[in-house]
């Protein structure tokens, strides 16, 4: 790698975008008679841990960076900065969010920072950003590290990471019905998050997929 990219956090650019899905969902539950609820005080506590989380990541993202950047040092390759880099980085960093998913889901440490995403009475756009302030703290960038040394630049693991997140962003809502079967195979979609997201005791510790539903069918959690 010729240069040092840039690290670059599409979160940030995607604001705009949450904004505005919210508030066609809004619209869509109270006008086109689409399911879902809205209560006040929930979705601004659900605003306002998102803003908190991004202060936190500002402010303590430091950590993660610093560590992948010492272990960038002793990669065994380097993939550079190619197309067909970015997408096997975000397959690749895809099973890795499948298993820090299902970590928090089942380590007490890891679940005392992720049950705040799942404190919501209700399921809707902005349930995606009731995100805790101290997921830093969990260590669980660890599991970046094996990316890193297959030669994947933690810029790149980042960037790819940040586009994980804006899909699982419209994946929070009871508005949009199951899709296509194809869709529903391949993808983690709306349908496939809300049973994540239920309370039922046959429907806890499923569906742990951010982007891509087939590491659930692969590792029996479907």
């Amino acid at each position: 790698m010729d240069s040092n990219p840039v690290f670059f956090d599409v979160t940030r650019v995607a604001i705009p975008l949450y904004v505005l899905g919210i508030l066609i969902e809004l619209v869509a539950i109270r006008y086109w008679q689409r399911k879902g609820e809205f209560e006040t005080r929930d979705a601004f506590t659900s605003l306002l841990m998102g803003a908190g989380n991004v202060a936190a990541g500002l402010l303590l993202g430091f950590v993660s960076v610093t560590a992948l950047l010492w272990v960038w040092q002793f990669r065994f390759f380097d993939r550079g900065l190619h197309w067909w880099v970015f997408v096997v980085a975000f397959i690749f960093d895809d099973l890795r969010y499948y298993w820090y998913h299902r970590i928090a889901h089942r380590v007490r440490w890891v679940w005392a920072e992720h049950v705040n995403h799942h404190s919501s009475q209700h399921y809707n756009l902005t349930t995606a950003l009731r995100q805790s302030w101290t997921g830093q703290m969990t260590g669980m960038f660890v599991l970046q590290v094996p990316l890193v040394l297959l030669g994947f630049h933690p810029a790149v693991i980042a960037f790819v990471y940040g586009f994980n997140l804006i899909y699982q962003f419209w994946i929070h809502t009871e508005a949009i019905d199951k899709l296509p079967q194809p869709i529903e195979f391949i993808f983690n979609t709306p349908s496939h998050h809300r049973v994540h997201h239920a309370t039922n005791p046959r429907y806890l510790d499923a569906n742990y997929a951010g982007t891509l539903i087939i590491w659930d069918r692969m590792f029996g959690t479907f």
